[in-house]
């Protein structure tokens, strides 16, 4: 027996730079930390640099201050940044190969690569003077702050008591998930992907959605090249509402959106389910979205194969959170009641799960309790090969000390 599920994974909101090019300037005049630089014992590394006393330096991003994880390195005159928070500060891609030695930034319409040792770099294959080498530092690669951030269309300067401004425009929100990189345009509503996350960004499409405030992107990629975007807006006072648009992304191009709206609860939808065809045989693999009301599950063609109406499903004229699916069953949670319900595709008959699963006190607060909103805390976990058990993580609202447990709902053919 084996559980599927989806990977979905949270995703984390950025602001990022503009993608114009800048004139690269060779380095900034700063004064000079005190520093001790010997070689390397390996003749391919690069120098490894000591500081005698913290640099000082203060890092102004956009008028707010930006400290990264480690401080900034001072050295001949340049400022350095260990090459994944450079990556992080200018909401682009900063990798690093170790058999070639190159460092590469991907950014929308922008590749930057640097060659260790080399006295020039390449913006979009085109060759610029470097006199700002890569540094190893306590095994980190450093990379030049000024250089990088001008590559990406930032401004920056130094100022009194040791401060440097960087100043870029608010032009694309960053997001992505395992090993996918994704950007979103705010003014265009472009979407960029890059799988691998170090491969240079494609444009696949424009998101038909609009931009208020709470702004994030979350990719699951498929071995099938098939990519399934979430874009969520969380928006208002004191932020109960939800604008959310699912994509489905297939050969590089954006082949179905849908967009749904939710009030205080959102759940991200479950996007993808497979099971096994003998008759073939192998795996077929589905894709799942929804506008809240319907849901339109896609072949690995990126065709549309099936629709549900879940109102008419369950009865009830709500919006719905699509949390679970199989081949012969949905599991979604309403608006109005937030009671995790299954829906068996096979009879058309649907149950409140809480009632099936809980009991006593817990049950009661699932039916009852309205705070922070209605509804239980029944979480979809996966379902057997043969879809005749669901799986479900239970956290109990009435003990905060109490481990989540796993609890298990046995289909019958009249549910």
């Amino acid at each position: 027996m084996s559980i599927r599920k989806s990977n979905r994974k949270p995703i984390e909101f950025a602001i990022v730079s503009s993608v114009a090019l800048a004139a690269i300037i060779g380095c900034s005049m700063l004064p000079v930390a005190k520093a001790e630089v010997t070689p390397s014992a390996r003749p391919s590394a690069a120098l490894s640099v000591q500081i005698s006393k913290p640099s000082g330096i203060r890092l102004v991003l956009n008028g707010g201050e930006y400290e990264p994880k480690s401080a900034p390195l001072l050295f001949n005159n340049a400022v350095y940044l260990p090459l994944r928070e450079m990556g992080e500060m200018l909401g682009s891609v900063v990798s690093w190969t170790a058999s070639t030695k190159v460092v590469t930034m991907t950014y929308p319409n922008l590749v930057v690569k640097l060659d260790y040792g080399s006295k020039k770099a390449t913006i979009n294959g085109k060759d610029v003077p470097l006199t700002m080498p890569l540094r190893s530092v306590k095994g980190q690669i450093y990379v030049p702050l000024r250089f990088f951030s001008e590559a990406t269309g930032a401004k920056v300067e130094w100022k009194a008591n040791r401060t440097i401004r960087i100043e870029k425009k608010d032009e694309y929100i960053r997001g992505g998930g395992v090993n996918v990189s994704a950007w979103l345009n705010r003014q265009t509503k472009e979407l960029y992907l890059a799988h691998p996350y170090e491969r240079a960004p494609v444009p696949v499409g424009k998101v038909d959605a609009e931009l208020n405030d709470w702004i994030s992107v979350g990719v699951d990629v498929h071995g099938s090249g098939i990519q399934m975007v979430t874009v969520t807006d969380n928006y208002g006072e004191p932020h109960v509402q939800y604008a959310v648009n699912s994509l489905l992304v297939r050969d590089g191009k954006i082949v179905s959106q849908k967009k749904a709206s939710y009030f205080q609860r959102y759940e991200p939808n479950l996007t993808y389910y497979q099971y096994y065809a003998p008759s073939v045989p192998e795996w077929v693999q589905n894709y799942v979205l929804t506008d809240g009301r319907t849901v339109t599950v896609f072949d690995e063609q990126g065709a549309a194969k099936q629709e549900y109406d879940l109102p008419k499903l369950t009865g009830q004229d709500d919006t719905y959170a699509v949390l679970g699916a199989g081949q012969s069953f949905l599991v979604v949670r309403p608006s109005k009641t937030g009671l995790l319900t299954l829906i068996d595709l096979r009879t058309g008959q649907s149950t409140v799960l809480c009632d099936k699963l809980l009991s006593g006190d817990d049950l009661e607060y699932a039916r009852n309790n309205d705070v922070p909103y209605r509804g239980d805390n029944l979480r979809f976990a996966g379902y057997s090969d043969d879809e005749g058990e669901l799986y479900f993580d239970y956290d109990s609202p009435l003990d905060s000390k109490s481990d989540s447990v796993r609890l298990t709902y046995r289909r019958t053919s009249g549910n």
